[in-house]
């Protein structure tokens, strides 16, 4: 592979400091950075232009550098040239196209005179090397094997499967940056022949009035720091680039992502077996209240399940663990029901059932309605069951202490849905408390029929919009919703239904001070075709990034979301899914080939706690380790875009442990890159994993809390194969991260194989993340 150089900012000073493993602190640095101008990085050019087949070329000191490969002969039409205006038009295509020579790039706009549906083909990219905003970023050698095997014959969604819009072209000596100014219906059509190449296909709709086509294409010397600042100067130029220090001016609640890791914390059921005495239990099974509980069988999922249990213990000195299980999942479902609540039954009451009932039932929140049905009973069936207030606590409250104890100053917390919060709302005050984030999981993507919801965020309270606000397809056909189950949901004719949810969910007085809201930020957007409602995609989008921040200001919420795609940047504060994306879908043995090792895992845990989809940890095959995974092809291309101005991670897929064996190269590239980890946690999961993740935070989070407030500056390779790499922050902090299996040699000091070298303000320390075997 090729040496590639960048620019460094910033140099180790001597006599430093070095420490080996976790004990060194990070000074405190100043939020300063040198700034790549595009004026100063950009080449100047003259073009070579062939209207006929739209074959471009860059004449560059000299050399002649490609922009696009031509295509087949097409009859031209009104060929003009003024001042620096080329234009014509292709008669038989219906197209027209203008090339305008700006200050430092040339500007294209090609334009559909076509009334109907309409499609055009431009350009066509064979370059040595290309640089795509894939997630976080990829360097994708023309001729590299693995990547020709995954790319060859692949359509790439530029909204959807960029994350940014744009691409940089490798030539001897020179890059070529394409930026395409309205991607929507954009797709890169790859090919090998033998060596990668890529056409650009983009589809003018009827129902679009906007039939123009623009990019931008500039050429800078061979460094893709330049054309990733030309990009970030471009987003500014538009008004579009907000940082995170602008976004904590109206909610200051966003600094507490600086320096937090993401943690899912699960917990389905509202008791657990350590909430309840099971030889009381066992002894109580002809109890009224028992009984009681018997009569819901038929409503409730494992109801027969739950008799059954009932009937066993009566003839065992003994409760075996699935016992416990289902006796707790029934428990937790009859708890949530709205007619559980039976004062005829509940004839006793504690002072907090009182002061609930003060209140008339009906009027009572749902957090309210659980919060008495737990008091009622315990305090109906003594000695059974523990303290009401107490149940869940090792997986909520107490792992809360015991991560701060721990030395996690900063965390965001999600929870799986709002009825988690709704159960227990301890948990939510003590997040708070603790100065952490506290969100819930939304989504507005898919509806099912009502009546028929396989999850709680495709109900929704107006039962028309199945029919009336689902997206059809060209074809006339719904747009199905995820996993093929239910449909679409039209974005644009979502917010009372956004309004409506959020207002019942706040009602609950819960102190949410974050939210997590799936796919909006994905790119995965449509045309709808619905004549009642036609929509474009650029209206879908906008209703989207409208719904996004509805929900940020009404409620002062530190908004997410899935993807993280950079329409969204000025809306969100962080992403899950730029820095590793969902791929399980791809392969048949990772999504339902139960019985391979590459099995992702069920969305089941018999406990309630972490779903084997999470907790499960899997090797991943050769090829997707090296196009998703392996360190040598990564480039940070979003991050020199958006580093202070959206917190990255990855899909919740892919928490940090997930992957056997690359737990400790993961780890290093959160520190290099400044990603924020990510782990699924309940008691056990936190036990298990807890010495790895408080070692690790005292290094990145003390690291990450003040690189996120600092532009990425520069980055470079230091070595042929790129397992040596280099980031910059600001002028004062930069990182040196080995991902091989030897040492390596920076300036003198020797950097063992899979660590980083960390120096800040003329200090420095090398950090190797110590794992438990079995987690490395």
């Amino acid at each position: 592979m090729k040496k590639l150089l960048g620019k460094v900012i910033g140099c180790l000073l001597p006599g430093m400091l070095i420490f080996n493993g976790c004990t060194a602190d990070i000074s405190a640095i100043q939020q300063t950075g040198s700034v790549i101008r595009t004026a100063d990085v950009a080449l100047p050019f003259n073009m070579d232009v062939d209207a006929s087949t739209m074959e471009i070329s860059f004449l560059v000191n000299g050399q002649s550098i490609p922009v696009s490969n031509g295509f087949e002969t097409q009859k031209v039409e009104g060929y003009s040239e003024k001042n620096d205006v080329i234009s014509w038009t292709y008669p038989e295509e219906e197209m027209e196209v203008q090339l305008t020579k700006k200050e430092n790039y040339l500007e294209v706009k090609i334009t559909s005179l076509a009334e109907t549906d309409h499609s055009f083909v431009w350009p066509s990219i064979s370059a040595d090397e290309y640089y795509l905003p894939l997630g976080e970023g990829k360097r994708v050698p023309a001729n590299d094997t693995a990547w020709i095997d995954y790319l060859d014959q692949q359509q790439v969604s530029a909204l959807e499967q960029l994350s940014m819009p744009f691409w940089i072209s490798r030539y001897e000596g020179y890059d070529v940056l394409f930026i395409m100014e309205n991607p929507y219906r954009t797709e890169l059509n790859f090919t090998a022949q033998p060596d990668l190449s890529f056409s650009v296909s983009h589809r003018y709709p009827e129902i679009d009035p906007e039939k123009t086509n623009t990019y931008r294409i500039y050429v800078t010397e061979d460094n893709p720091v330049y054309g990733a600042k030309i990009y970030r100067n471009y987003v500014k130029e538009k008004g579009d680039f907000v940082t995170l220090a602008e976004k904590a001016e109206q909610n200051l609640n966003i600094e507490k992502l600086y320096g937090a890791p993401f943690v899912y914390l699960w917990g389905e059921n509202i008791i657990s077996e350590n909430d309840i005495n099971w030889e009381k239990f066992r002894q109580s099974t002809d109890h009224v209240i028992m009984k009681y509980l018997c009569s819901f069988s038929s409503k409730v999922e494992n109801g027969a399940e739950f008799e059954k249990v009932l009937q066993e213990l009566k003839n065992q000195d003994y409760v075996a663990d699935y016992q416990k299980n289902t006796v707790c999942s029934y428990i937790s479902q009859l708890l949530r029901r709205d007619d559980f609540w039976n004062p005829m039954v509940f004839t006793q009451k504690t002072a907090q059932m009182n002061e609930l009932l003060c209140t008339e039932y009906d009027s009572l929140t749902d957090s309210q309605k659980i919060q008495l049905n737990k008091e009622a009973l315990a305090a109906n069936i003594p000695g059974v069951f523990q303290p009401a207030s107490t149940w869940m606590n090792a997986s909520t409250v107490d792992l809360l202490k015991d991560m701060q104890e721990s030395g996690i100053d900063a965390a965001w917390i999600g929870l799986n849905s709002w009825e988690q919060a709704y159960a227990k709302p301890e948990l939510v005050e003590q997040a708070n408390d603790m100065g952490y984030l506290i969100a819930s999981y939304d989504s507005y993507h898919s509806i099912h029929a009502p009546g028929q919801e396989q999850w709680i965020t495709a109900a929704f309270d107006d039962a028309s919009l199945y029919e009336n606000a689902a997206v059809t397809d060209k074809n006339g056909e719904k747009e199905s919703g995820f996993q093929n189950v239910g449909r679409k949901l039209n974005p644009t004719l979502s917010m009372p239904a956004v309004e409506s949810r959020m207002k019942n969910i706040m009602s609950n007085d819960l102190p949410f001070n974050s939210w997590f809201i799936d796919c909006d930020a994905t790119g995965e957007i449509y045309d709808d075709y619905t004549p009642e409602h036609i929509t474009t995609q650029e209206q879908d989008l906008s209703a989207r990034l409208e719904r996004m921040a509805y929900i940020r200001d009404a409620y002062d919420l530190v908004v997410g979301s899935e993807g993280g795609n950079d329409f969204a940047a000025s809306t969100i504060a962080y992403a899950h899914g730029i820095e590793l994306p969902s791929l399980s879908w791809r392969d048949k043995d990772m999504k339902v080939n139960a019985e391979s090792e590459y099995f992702i895992g069920k969305y089941y845990n018999p406990t309630g706690g972490v779903a084997e989809h999470f907790a499960k940890r899997i090797p991943i095959k050769e090829q997707y380790d090296t196009i998703f995974v392996n360190s040598q092809y990564d480039i940070p291309l979003f991050k020199l875009v958006y580093n202070d101005s959206v917190i990255t991670s990855a899909h919740w897929d892919w928490s940090t442990f997930k992957i056997e064996g690359k737990t400790q190269e993961r780890m290093i590239r959160e520190v290099l890159y400044n990603v924020s980890p990510l782990y699924h946690l309940d008691d056990e999961q936190w036990n298990e994993y807890k010495e790895d993740i408080t070692a690790h935070n005292k290094i990145w989070s003390a690291f990450s809390k003040k690189a996120v407030q600092n532009e990425m500056t520069d980055f470079s390779y230091l070595n042929e194969d790129g397992t040596v790499q280099k980031t910059v922050y600001g002028n004062q902090l930069s990182v040196v991260a080995n991902f091989g299996d030897t040492s390596y040699n920076h300036e003198g000091t020797e950097i063992p194989a899979h660590s980083a070298f960390i120096t800040e303000s003329g200090k420095s320390m090398v950090y190797t993340p110590i794992l438990k075997d079995t987690h490395k």
